[in-house]
């Protein structure tokens, strides 16, 4: 079987008119080359060059072939020098999925901070539930997504990023708005009206429901909202106190909306990378996401400092605090 190497030194030979000069821009012995243009003959069936002593002259056969031969090695070439640029040279697109919360928070931090050193990424980003995202990525709709720990799957891997605590936002004139924290227990109290829970009945609230049965606390099954853009409305409109993760408070429009620490216990969601098992990620995607795991934290706490959290006097060593994820 011919190969390319094969081709370069019939085009060489008949370039140079000589076996010596050719070999010499290939790099290689004049017998290696001669071995070289033999097989490409037995693969004709006919001789493609004449050689004397005192010159080398290509045959009838020869110089049909030879265009085609010289056509193959600058295709070759071509293609070669366009992959060496691929990366750096050409728009790529990295397509992921996210969470609601996280799309409208730390997501458009990151990405911008990307594109200032590589300018040529381009991000196709879809926002959905958390279960949606997973499934998007199962279904390779996606490259990877940012969400909650999916249940035990073993076509999906999970990397944490870090600890997002649920909190309850509150309006003002809400009958909690100046507690500084407020517990389970006080929450499902039937006497307490115009709170929601509709955001945190649509994600899997497993884990949380372990943790409340083990307080003896009952879980509330009122849901009357499942958007986080609807419930958000209706926090700012005053309508009514929302229990959410504290990520989802940050998109608040209303400056006097206060978040309060739900205790006893206090429960947390973990948010990470979610990628199908043994995937190939693209040059592109694996670097976005070292950049990812380098600066989520960053942009995470940017984001919750900028909501009122009653009773919080230290971000960083309160019993409260968020933390990133090893």
């Amino acid at each position: 079987m011919i190969s390319l190497d094969d081709l370069r030194a019939f085009v060489a030979v008949a370039k140079h008119e000589s076996f010596v000069s050719a070999a010499a821009e290939l790099l290689i012995t004049p017998p290696a080359l001669s071995r070289r243009i033999k097989k490409l003959e037995e693969f004709v069936g006919d001789p493609l060059f004449e050689r004397t002593t005192q010159m080398v002259d290509i045959t009838p056969s020869g110089k049909v072939l030879l265009e085609h031969a010289k056509d193959l090695v600058r295709d070759f070439d071509s293609f070669r020098d366009f992959a060496s640029r691929f990366v750096s040279d050409y728009t790529i697109q990295i397509k992921f999925a996210c969470m609601w919360s996280t799309a409208g928070s730390v997501v458009p931090g990151l990405i911008r901070d990307y594109t200032r050193f590589h300018e040529n990424a381009e991000f196709d980003v879809q926002d959905a539930d958390a279960e949606t995202v997973a499934k998007l990525v199962l279904e390779r709709q996606v490259d990877f997504g940012i969400t909650m720990r999916p249940s035990e799957d073993d076509d999906l891997e999970f990397r944490p990023l870090c600890e997002d605590p649920i909190i309850l936002a509150c309006p003002p004139a809400h009958a909690l708005y100046e507690r500084r924290s407020v517990s389970w227990g006080k929450l499902i109290n039937p006497k307490l009206a115009k709170i929601d829970w509709g955001v945190v009945r649509s994600i899997k609230f497993g884990a949380f429901r372990e943790k409340l049965d083990d307080a003896n606390i009952p879980f509330v099954h009122g849901a009357k909202i499942y958007h986080l853009s609807t419930q958000l409305g209706f926090l700012e409109g005053h309508l009514r106190a929302v229990v959410l993760p504290l990520l989802g408070a940050t998109l608040s429009r209303a400056p006097d909306i206060k978040c309060l620490p739900i205790v006893r216990p206090i429960l947390k969601r973990e948010i990470g990378i979610v990628t199908r098992r043994n995937a190939i990620a693209s040059r592109a995607v694996s670097s976005f996401l070292s950049h990812i795991q380098a600066r989520f934290m960053d942009h995470y706490n940017a984001a919750v400092e900028r909501v009122d959290i009653a009773g919080s006097t230290s971000k960083t060593s309160s019993k409260y605090a968020r933390k990133p994820l090893a």
